[in-house]
C-alpha cells in the first residue's frame, strides 16, 4: 500500500489545488493520504468527496506551526475531527497571526525604494489568492519579480532573521497545538524532524516534551530512498514508544526530488501511525 501524510496545496503554500492533488495522487497510484496544508484544514474539506470518488482514501490532516523553546516547529495532525471547535478557533488564531506578520512585513519591504519591491503586496496577494499566507509566498512573488533567482535566494536576502522583510512569528505553544489535536480525536506529528538542526540531545528532550502534552508520532521517512535519518528517527520511534509516520512534504512537480508518494519504505521495526487511524487504510 502506498501512503503519502504530509503534503500541500493552494489553500496554503502548494502550487496544486486540493483537486489536482487527487488527480496527482491517482496517477501515482496513492492509496491513502493526507493534505496538510499549513494551519488549515481547507484543502481536505474541499476533496473530500472528490477523493471517493477516485478511490482515494482521504485522512483528515494539517500542519499546524508553534514554538518550543523559542523555536518553530511544525506539528501534523493526523485524523481528526475537523469540525472539531477549539481546532478550528486555533487554527484561525494562526491565520490571523500570519496576516499581520505579512502586513509588517511588507510594510518593511516596500519602505525601500526599489520598484520591484513596490510590486510585492500585489504579487503576494495573487499567489496567496485565499489561502494562508506564509514567507514562501514572499520567495515566489521575488523569484517572479526578478529580484531573485530562486527561493532560497530571496530567504538569504530578504526573508531570514536579520533580513530586511523578517518580522518574528507569533506562534502558540508546543502544548497547546498539541491538545488542539488530541482533543479532537486527532494524532500529533513531529513534522520533519531532521529540518531544525536540533542536536541529538535537543531532539530527544523536544519528543520527551512533546510525549507529555500527548503527541504520539513522529515522521520517519520524508525521502524516496533508505537513508541514515530513516535509520536514526526510526531508532528514537523505536525508543521513545512513538508510531511512525511518512510523508514527503510535496508542494510543486516544479521539485523534481520530492514527488507525492514518493517515498522509502518505512523500516520494519516501526509501528506505522496509519494502524492506529479511526480506519485503517486497505489497499485498494
Amino acid at each position: 500500500m502506498k501512503v503519502d501524510f504530509h503534503c500541500h496545496s493552494t489553500a496554503s503554500d502548494g502550487t496544486l489545488s486540493p483537486q489536482a492533488l487527487i488527480d496527482l495522487a491517482c496517477q501515482h497510484q496513492v492509496d491513502c493520504m493526507a493534505i496538510t496544508d499549513h494551519d488549515t484544514t481547507a484543502g481536505f474539506e474541499q476533496v473530500q468527496e472528490y477523493a471517493v470518488a477516485n478511490h482515494v482514501q482521504l485522512i483528515s490532516g494539517a500542519e499546524i506551526s508553534c514554538e518550543w523553546n523559542g523555536q518553530t516547529i511544525h506539528i501534523v495532525g493526523l485524523d481528526f475531527d475537523h469540525q472539531n471547535q477549539q481546532l478550528q478557533q486555533g487554527l484561525e488564531s494562526i491565520r490571523q497571526s500570519r496576516r499581520n506578520r505579512a502586513e509588517q512585513m511588507l510594510e518593511k519591504l516596500t519602505a525601500k525604494p526599489n520598484a520591484h519591491l513596490q510590486k510585492l503586496p500585489e504579487r503576494v496577494n495573487s499567489l496567496v489568492a485565499g489561502g494562508v499566507i506564509g514567507r514562501g509566498h514572499f520567495a515566489q512573488a521575488m523569484v517572479q519579480l526578478g529580484l531573485v533567482s530562486n527561493n532560497a535566494q530571496a530567504f538569504e536576502r530578504y526573508l531570514k532573521r536579520g533580513r530586511i522583510g523578517y518580522v518574528k512569528a507569533e506562534w502558540p505553544s508546543l502544548q497547546e497545538v498539541v491538545s488542539w489535536i488530541v482533543d479532537a480525536g486527532g494524532i500529533a506529528v513531529i513534522a520533519h524532524p531532521k529540518i531544525y538542526k536540533f542536536t541529538s540531545s535537543k531532539l530527544n528532550r523536544m519528543i520527551i516534551d512533546f510525549k507529555s502534552a500527548g503527541g504520539t508520532a513522529i515522521e520517519v521517512v520524508n525521502t524516496p530512498r533508505p537513508s541514515s535519518d530513516v535509520i536514526g528517527m526510526a531508532d528514537r520511534a523505536e525508543r521513545h514508544g512513538l508510531l511512525a509516520s511518512v510523508g514527503s512534504d510535496f508542494h510543486t512537480p516544479d521539485h523534481h526530488w520530492r514527488g507525492l508518494g514518493w517515498l522509502a519504505p518505512l523500516p520494519e521495526r516501526c509501528q506505522p501511525v496509519w494502524h492506529a487511524f479511526s480506519q485503517v487504510p486497505t489497499d485498494k
